[in-house]
């Protein structure tokens, strides 16, 4: 089934005439009653009723011109949209992203796009990991930015490694864990921590208990929270201490904690980039290009 055959129903169905419908798409009659008996044979039923005189439809036919007028004005609103969009200029850029690890490169990166591609109405989505994951599988994102593990192998995108990250202890700088020149991680066992939830964030709470088992302790007392705004807020409050990326420091608005690099766990957090790929929006492919430049220009963002 294709339009020129709903077309030629449509007509059909409103001349009552075959020969009438042959001229106003300006072919033969045998044209138009082959191309309605083949639409008959695809659909399994009788769509007219004909004599010598006179062309009536069925009730399978008055069914089916409602559903055949449908399609039609849908495409005609599509293919009108699509030539709006064309004449305009105009694309949209849905960025799907994992706020804490793109959060020190993300808003430049983004505002240089809409600078130099003023076109292209970008819309942000925040979601966590797992948010991510499901909306990359939904097709939901046209980009994605999110930890690189969990970009890889999925269907009709493209990823590539942005950069990495080293894990630190994030701790109030009067604790005591600091009183020594080197901490004593045995005695970080008793201490309550706070993490990313397991369900949010699977990957990050996988590599904190890792890190744990590679310094040579189990946590006694582990509290999971949905983001790791309110991980840093249990810090703050002396609640916790917590291990977290590095850079968290660079742009998590805190007081008074310190941020130790850890020895002896070689655990890193790798970011990466996700885009749609193939892909006939050519946002897409100009928001790629700018950073893959980026990478190439200004590294030490990633």
């Amino acid at each position: 089934m294709n339009t020129e055959q709903l077309r030629y129903f449509v007509s059909v169905a409103r001349y009552r005439n075959f020969t009438e419908t042959a001229r106003e798409f300006y072919v033969t009659q045998p044209a138009v009653t082959h191309q309605i008996s083949a639409l008959e044979r695809e659909v399994g039923a009788r769509l007219f009723l004909r004599t010598t005189r006179n062309v009536s439809l069925t009730r399978a036919g008055e069914l089916f011109l409602e559903d055949a007028k449908r399609i039609l004005d849908q495409e005609e609103r599509a293919l009108g949209r699509l030539r709006q969009l064309e004449s305009s200029g105009c694309w949209e850029l849905r960025i799907g992203y994992l706020n804490s690890p793109s959060r020190h490169f993300l808003p430049r990166l983004i505002a240089a796009y809409r600078e130099a591609y003023p076109q292209v109405r970008v819309e942000l989505i925040r979601r966590d990991a797992t948010g991510i994951q499901a909306g990359i599988d939904a097709a939901a994102y046209d980009v994605s930015f999110s930890v690189l593990s969990d970009l890889k192998g999925m269907n009709g995108y493209a990823c590539r490694k942005l950069g990495a990250d080293f894990y630190c202890l994030v701790c109030p700088r009067e604790h005591p864990c600091l009183d020594n020149a080197v901490i004593d991680y045995a005695k970080l066992a008793t201490e309550p921590f706070a993490c990313l939830s397991h369900t949010g964030g699977a990957y990050m709470y996988k590599q904190f208990l890792q890190i744990c088992r590679g310094l040579g302790f189990t946590p006694a007392s582990v509290t999971e929270y949905p983001a790791l705004e309110d991980v840093i807020f249990a810090v703050e409050c002396g609640q916790a201490i917590a291990i977290l990326p590095f850079r968290i420091r660079e742009y998590m608005h805190t007081t008074g904690l310190a941020f130790v690099p850890l020895e002896g766990h070689g655990q890193t957090i790798e970011l990466g980039v996700a885009w749609r790929e193939p892909s006939d929006n050519p946002a897409v492919e100009w928001f790629m290009a700018m950073v893959n430049r980026w990478l190439l220009e200004h590294p030490e963002l990633f």
